[in-house]
């Protein structure tokens, strides 16, 4: 359903042992770079870099699993339940919004054309995943994994509880650029030219790279707080940053896990 320029599309997702929808997704102007907006509560979402000028969108329930685990009471059947998904495109930009966090969501897989802007978030997903894809990435996940591999541009990846791997084919514009973790390694792997100046932070783990890493002097920051006056406490807390160059330096970009090594590689 099209209202004035943006098009609307709801579906649901019934669950079953082949519980799938696919559907195709008109875009304004097919010629131009595409944005996606996809956020979902309980599900994974991967994003692969199509051949053609059509972004379609996959979907399944995402609870075989979860059902298989769960047994009917006795003297009752499981009567099922539905996913809901809505889209809505405007002027290129797509938006996918899933359903709550009791029961809703599901799996998402998405083929576009390979300039493409992605904002994808999942809260209680397994993965997120994106391959092949051109443009600025900002890509939030609470409780899983994080894999770019072979993207281009601009990368922003955070997870909360599991690690970050991407690799990099080509960096488009001078932008700073995010991997971080907070139970997970880090593993990113660079173009060989790739200039930039590198903030790295391990709490729990090591830090390695096969760039040529120019290490600045020590940017350890020492803070102190002091709310004694007010019944408070008197606090020093020293933050520990290594910092270098590569290539001569460029952007900034950073790399920090709190429990989990970080690996930067020289592509």
């Amino acid at each position: 359903m099209r209202i004035g320029n943006i098009a609307v599309i709801s579906f649901l997702c019934a669950l079953g042992a082949a519980a799938q929808d696919k559907v195709t997704v008109p875009l304004t102007n097919p010629s131009q770079p595409v944005t996606i907006k996809a956020t979902v509560m309980q599900g994974s979402i991967k994003v692969t870099a199509g051949t053609g000028r059509e972004l379609t969108i996959t979907s399944d329930d995402g609870q075989t699993g979860r059902r298989s685990r769960e047994s009917a009471p006795p003297g009752m059947t499981r009567i099922g339940g539905r996913a809901g998904f809505d889209i809505e495109e405007d002027h290129n930009v797509v938006t996918i919004s899933a359903g709550g966090m009791n029961g809703g969501g599901g799996n998402l897989v998405i083929e576009t054309p390979v300039n493409t802007n992605l904002q994808l978030k999942t809260v209680n997903g397994s993965t997120i995943e994106i391959t092949g894809v051109n443009g600025d990435h900002e890509i939030e996940n609470t409780n899983g994994s994080i894999r770019l591999t072979n993207v281009s541009g601009s990368v922003v990846a955070h997870t909360l509880n599991g690690g970050v791997t991407a690799s990099l084919d080509r960096i488009t514009g001078n932008k700073p650029m995010s991997f971080t973790s907070m139970n997970g390694k880090v593993d990113v792997t660079l173009p060989a030219d790739t200039k930039a100046r590198l903030r790295l932070k391990s709490d729990n783990g090591s830090i390695f790279s096969d760039f040529d890493v120019k290490l600045e002097p020590d940017a350890s920051k020492t803070v102190v707080e002091d709310t004694r006056s007010k019944n408070g406490k008197y606090r020093i807390s020293v933050d520990r940053n290594v910092t270098g160059t590569i290539n001569g330096g460029g952007p900034e970009y950073t790399f920090q896990t709190m429990n989990g090594n970080i690996l930067i590689h020289k592509k």
